[in-house]
């Protein structure tokens, strides 16, 4: 046991900690959560809503009009965007106490309850024992299973299971993960268990203070890698944190499958993967808990709290109503067979692998791939192994200026390549298993299923043609995957325009099979050659919208003869379907069309688009490379994400094109105009103007990061 320091806690400043949480429809647990935390001694508590109810963000604002949390809304609700909410708020979590200069920054799941083990169990306590706080501090965590509770009952969760991995009243029996205390500068990614340290730090160019829950030096062990507290070195003593990650069934089940209006239908493999996952986390084997004895206890705790705020009370009670009434809800929506199974599985009843078996019905919300944290974390590190919250510069990769591309080069015969494209990890190892690739001599399409709600058809450019053939991912996929939306890829590995005749057949039997049907919004885009192919097939999916970025409308010697740029794009075949972007793009509810009009080829593509769907967005100064200028400006992602969710408008993305005002090309472009018009004079002007709108826009972004 660690050596208890006798400072008494008064002695000791407490640092300036602020925690942060992402709602997971654990707003039954919300209220229990936020009391104890402030209990403990945090003053300063910031939640991530989720969205996924009413009556959850009624009660996480209610607690922030009570002045007990900071409440930031998502606007990605929904559970089939559970991992981008994820990415989302931890990134914000990182970006706003690193803006803010705050000490030290902790990040909890929502059935994470941290747990001081000396004094009277407050953070002051902690930091007395410590003597010195660290830069790092790694908590254990005790895992708790269910217990032997089978059904939902609103009652704190520390009186409810006690049961788990150890470490309580004896040795801990397993390895298990890490919630960390860490200064945030010195981080480069935030991640669930610990965060990602810039390379100075990670290599020991500069030096950091890394204790676990015990007060020992553990940054040997986890300055490069590690999230896992091994049970040899328990790190226990002085605080831990207790994950009550299983539950019991009901609410392990209803977690995992729905929680808006409209409940889905549940699949055979999602049942199947959310029971084996709670076997595999239901630990029982000895007690969990705290070493220190809490006077008051939860249940008195929230008592005393709500005497005196009703309106509070109600929007707990409500919650409580929703979410105690949701199997009843769900159920009549179901196979009887899968009826069956939950009725079993909330008895505590063993079920065979054989017994998941029904159809499907076609063309209703159902529930997404099972989706383990240990699986997804797997995924993750083999696609990602540097940074897996990607900033925006990664989410749109291969998005360059569109030459004739020279073919790619194959790799050595001896060479071992590492890495497996995101697309294939996401199919066979995070748990999105619902999807195809499609391979033709020249072409590729790869599909991952991710939600219903949208669909998003990306093209290769000519610059994605230059990428290894074998690791390459489709254009924008990062950024789709963690929208969490649906993704088919068409994979160019020919600088050709899509004009394949195999291409084309395909697409139309997809077309044919009502693949695209299923789908709430279908949305096509790419750039250049891309960007043609999101126009041109666009009536593959009739009232789709199309986002296309510089794009030529066709490359047909008969219709456009004037555009000589591509040798290899104007000898293609262009006969056949889908010939004419102009035409084809008729179909579509929308045309966003991005250009430069001092371009003079892309403006006399862009004018031959003269349909009323489409919306002309002229970029000056953007040259060819329109979704280049976008992504340097770090507002590709949001124009997408308008175009897609249909809140965009010309004026609006006009305005955010203004961020771009300072980029290097965009004022390289500015000046090379200046000069030509009007001389140095006009050039000393423009940096004048410059030097003034920078001053501008940094006080605009420390006023918006940090008000919070």
């Amino acid at each position: 046991m660690p050596v208890q320091n006798a400072s008494r806690p008064d002695d000791i400043a407490l640092p300036d900690i602020a925690l942060h949480m992402l709602m997971n429809d654990s707003a039954p647990l919300l209220l229990d959560w936020v009391l104890h935390h402030r209990h403990v001694g945090f003053r300063r508590i910031i939640v991530h809503g989720d969205g996924a109810n009413p009556q959850a963000t009624a009660l996480a604002e209610a607690l922030a009009g009570a002045g007990l949390i900071a409440f930031i809304p998502t606007d990605r609700p929904g559970i089939a965007q559970v991992n981008a909410r994820q990415i989302r708020a931890m990134a914000d979590a990182l970006r706003i106490e690193t803006d803010l200069g705050t000490d030290f920054l902790l990040w909890l799941q929502p059935e994470d309850l941290l747990v001081v083990d000396t004094g009277g169990g407050h953070l002051a306590d902690l930091a007395a024992q410590l003597d010195h706080f660290p830069d790092i501090l790694s908590l254990t965590v005790q895992v708790a299973g269910g217990s032997g509770e089978y059904r939902y009952v609103d009652a704190a969760l520390p009186d409810r299971f006690k049961r788990g991995t150890g470490g309580a009243k004896g040795p801990m029996l397993y390895s298990t993960p890490l919630r960390t205390i860490f200064r945030p500068h010195l981080a480069k990614t935030l991640q669930v268990a610990r965060p990602q340290l810039k390379p100075k730090f990670a290599r020991g160019k500069e030096s950091v203070t890394w204790l676990n829950g015990a007060g020992e030096d553990v940054g040997d062990r986890y300055l490069q890698k590690g999230w896992m507290a091994p049970p040899e070195q328990p790190g226990l003593g002085f605080g831990h944190v207790m994950s009550f990650m299983a539950q019991d069934r009901e609410t392990f089940l209803l977690r995992r499958t729905g929680s808006g209006e409209v409940l889905p239908f549940i699949t055979p493999n999602h049942l199947s993967g959310v029971m084996q996952q709670y076997q595999r986390i239901d630990f029982n084997r000895t007690e969990v808990g705290a070493a220190v004895p809490d006077p008051q206890g939860p249940a008195a705790r929230r008592a005393a709290f709500l005497t005196d705020r009703p309106e509070i009370t109600q929007c707990h009670e409500d919650v409580v109503a929703e979410f105690s009434g949701r199997l009843d809800r769900l159920l009549p929506r179901q196979d009887p067979k899968a009826v069956d199974l939950i009725s079993a599985f909330l008895a505590g009843g063993r079920i065979t692998a054989t017994e998941f078996d029904w159809p499907v019905p076609f063309g209703i919300p159902t529930t997404p791939p099972a989706l383990s944290e240990t699986d997804s974390a797997w995924a993750e590190r083999l696609t990602r192994p540097a940074d897996n919250t990607a900033v925006e510069a990664d989410d749109w990769v291969d998005t360059e200026g569109e030459y004739e591309a020279a073919p790619a080069r194959p790799a050595p015969s001896d060479a071992v390549l590492v890495e497996a494209p995101a697309w294939l990890s996401d199919l066979r190892l995070s748990g999105q298993a619902h999807g195809f690739y499609h391979s033709m001599p020249n072409y590729a399409c790869t599909y991952v299923a991710r939600s219903r709600e949208h669909l998003l058809v990306s093209f290769d450019n000519l610059a994605s043609v230059r990428e290894n053939p074998v690791s390459r991912e489709p254009w924008g996929y990062n950024f789709v995957r963690k929208e969490g939306w649906s993704h088919l890829g068409i994979l160019s590995y020919v600088p050709g325009w899509f004009r394949d005749i195999n291409l084309h057949r395909y697409l139309l039997s997809l077309r044919d099979s009502g693949f695209f049907e299923q789908f709430d919004q279908v949305t096509m885009f790419g750039t250049s050659m891309g960007g043609y192919g999101a126009a041109a097939f666009a009536s593959l999916a009739p009232g789709c919208r199309v986002a296309a970025f510089s794009p030529q409308s066709t490359l047909s010697p008969q219709l456009a003869a004037w555009d000589q740029r591509y040798p290899t794009g104007k000898h293609a075949k262009w006969d056949g379907l889908f010939v004419d972007a102009a035409v084809e793009s008729r179909h579509a509810a929308q045309v966003w069309l991005f250009y430069d009009p001092a371009v003079p080829h892309d403006l006399r593509h862009v004018r031959r688009f003269d349909a009323e769907n489409v919306i002309p967005v002229p970029l000056r100064h953007a040259d060819h490379k329109t979704a280049l200028m976008l992504k340097s400006g770090r507002i590709l992602s949001s124009v997408m994400r308008d175009i897609v969710h249909g809140h965009a408008t010309l004026a609006g993305t006009m305005k955010a094109y203004r961020a771009c005002r300072t980029l290097p090309e965009y004022v390289e472009s500015l000046k090379a105009k200046a000069k030509r018009t009007g001389g140095a004079g006009r050039v000393k002007r423009i940096d004048r103007a410059l030097g003034q709108l920078r001053n501008l826009e940094n006080s605009q972004y420390l006023a918006k990061n940090i008000s919070l």
